[in-house]
């Protein structure tokens, strides 16, 4: 009888599907923009974000989700890395949502997770730069200095 008990809990997390439907990691210098473009139930929604200071282990966010800004410090701490939206909003149960979470910060870049939960796996994605995935890449970016950009995530 105890051999069923140990075998029961290991078969249902072996069968349990994977919670994050779309899992994507980028790499941002200071103001540069990463955009985007989520597609959900024939409708197009729009993300834009950058940070733009580093101070006292916290990353300043400035983003825009359809339209309207925020701004968020984020925290390497667990509790406290990252922000939460619905792609949609909608009181049902299951309603698929993204998160945004402060992975590390080195060299003047800030590691960002970008990750969808979607039960139904019906959302695509596409970023404005692709290789903004790469580090490599990020790292030869030129420095963005405020005159050089518009100061609002439009």
């Amino acid at each position: 009888m105890s051999k069923i008990f140990l075998f029961f809990p290991l078969f249902l997390f072996a069968i349990k599907p994977s919670y994050w439907w779309i899992n994507d990691t980028i790499y941002l210098k200071k103001d540069y923009t990463a955009i985007y473009t989520i597609s959900y139930k024939n409708q197009q929604f729009t993300l834009k974000f950058r940070w733009t200071l580093y101070k006292n282990d916290g990353l300043v966010m400035l983003y825009n989700y359809e339209g309207h800004p925020y701004q968020n410090i984020l925290y390497k701490q667990e509790e406290i890395n990252g922000f939460k939206k619905f792609i949609k909003w909608n009181i049902a149960p299951n309603s698929p949502y993204f998160m945004i979470y402060f992975r590390d910060f080195s060299n003047n870049i800030a590691k960002l997770q970008f990750l969808i939960y979607n039960p139904k796996k019906n959302i695509k994605i596409k970023l404005n730069e692709p290789r903004y995935r790469n580090i490599n890449f990020v790292k030869q970016l030129p420095p963005i200095y405020q005159k050089d950009f518009e100061r609002e995530i439009k």
